[in-house]
């Protein structure tokens, strides 16, 4: 493997969307730069803070992506409603959750209500220790218990997100950058940004939700009606989705992004019927906890089809005696190369997975 690509790797496994080119949101009619405006509030199409783009994909309704000054590893939903504002996920550290606060005061200076967790894992709930003096948290009771259950030492966080595997990211893009290998200036700019996230980890303390759910909630604010629901287990054991109904949105998580959901933690066998929850939904627009927004159903098909597939191949190799190791090192995703490029490039996340998997069909053996 060439240094350059497993850089490319690492960036995949840390979930550094700052590593590389995070896909851009759609052109919107309008732009206004937070720290030339007057006032924001009010203002409708996308505005642009030094760590976040804020696109209104609704009325008052705005589709967070980091900009790339700050890893905040994950995308957010704002929701301003006449008195109030509700957000969805917190991204990965403290810092990354104050720079969300910062730029949520560039569109409006109204009061945030709740956080919603639309999971537990850190790149979309390790922000929360910000909020939680003024805000009341919502999740679903199983993202309650697994960030009450030492996250810091879950094999997830380990071989992804720690300090250990930041450092490690560091190390091989300082290399990079010795070497010449690559855009200098960009690699620098990512070395900027890695260095802060790792100075911000010892910060994090994992703060749960104050308020669960197990099924459904329903939020009305002002005239705004939210609903919570938690469709079925996939990516966890607690996704929750936000769906505006009036409004045609849906925010996903890591339930339905475009791209191959990460299964090290999932419900593999289970997450295509999940997934028809979705489908079902009457929405314009699906917005996923990473990459671009989603303006049509077609990324159900592919993620359904994709999860498929990888569940035959792994139940296949159990059924023929072969370890996890074997069954991981044995997958074959040349028909999903570019959908699965965090699978294709980190074997560290296939091997999760594929462990993982394994225990779900352990489990059903054990229930007949």
């Amino acid at each position: 493997m060439t240094l350059s690509r497993l850089v490319g790797g690492l960036c995949l496994i840390s979930l550094l969307w700052a590593c590389g080119e995070q896909p851009a949101p759609p052109a919107a009619p309008e732009a206004v730069n937070a720290e030339t405006a007057d006032s924001a509030e009010g203002t409708s199409g996308t505005v642009e803070t030094q760590t976040h783009l804020l696109e209104e994909i609704a009325p008052g309704v705005y589709f967070a992506t980091g900009t790339g000054s700050v890893n905040v590893a994950s995308n957010a939903l704002v929701i301003v409603n006449e008195d109030d504002v509700v957000v969805v996920d917190s991204h990965i550290t403290a810092d990354a959750g104050r720079a969300l606060l910062n730029s949520i005061r560039a569109i409006t200076d109204k009061p945030i209500s709740y956080l919603i967790n639309s999971h537990f894992h850190f790149d979309h709930a390790h922000g929360n220790q910000v909020f939680a003096e003024d805000t009341d948290i919502i999740g679903h009771e199983f993202t309650r218990a697994a960030m009450l259950d030492d996250p810091l030492n879950g094999a997830t966080y380990q071989t992804i997100g720690s300090q250990t595997a930041q450092t490690g990211l560091l190390t091989a893009l300082n290399e990079q950058i010795t070497s010449e290998q690559g855009d200098t200036a960009a690699l620098e700019t990512q070395r900027t940004v890695l260095e802060r996230h790792i100075a911000a980890l010892p910060e994090v303390v994992p703060t749960p939700p104050n308020i669960t759910l197990t099924d459904t909630m329903t939020l009305r604010q002002g005239t705004r009606e939210i609903r919570l629901i938690h469709p079925g287990r996939g990516h966890t054991g607690g996704d929750v989705i936000v769906y505006l109904p009036a409004e045609k949105v849906v925010f996903t998580g890591d339930l339905l992004y475009a791209g191959a959901p990460y299964l090290g933690d999932g419900f593999a066998d289970e997450m295509p019927e999940t997934l028809d929850v979705v489908r079902a939904l009457d929405v314009d627009v699906i917005a996923g906890g990473h990459g671009p927004l989603m303006r049509d159903k077609t990324h159900i098909d592919r993620s359904q089809a994709y999860l498929r597939q990888y569940w035959n191949q792994v139940s296949d190799s159990y059924e023929k005696g072969l370890s996890a190791e074997e069954a991981a090192a044995a997958i074959d995703f040349s028909d999903y190369e570019e959908f699965a490029a965090f699978q294709v490039a980190a074997p560290q996340v296939v091997q999760l997975e594929v462990g993982r998997m394994y225990q779900r069909i352990e489990a059903h053996e054990a229930a007949e």
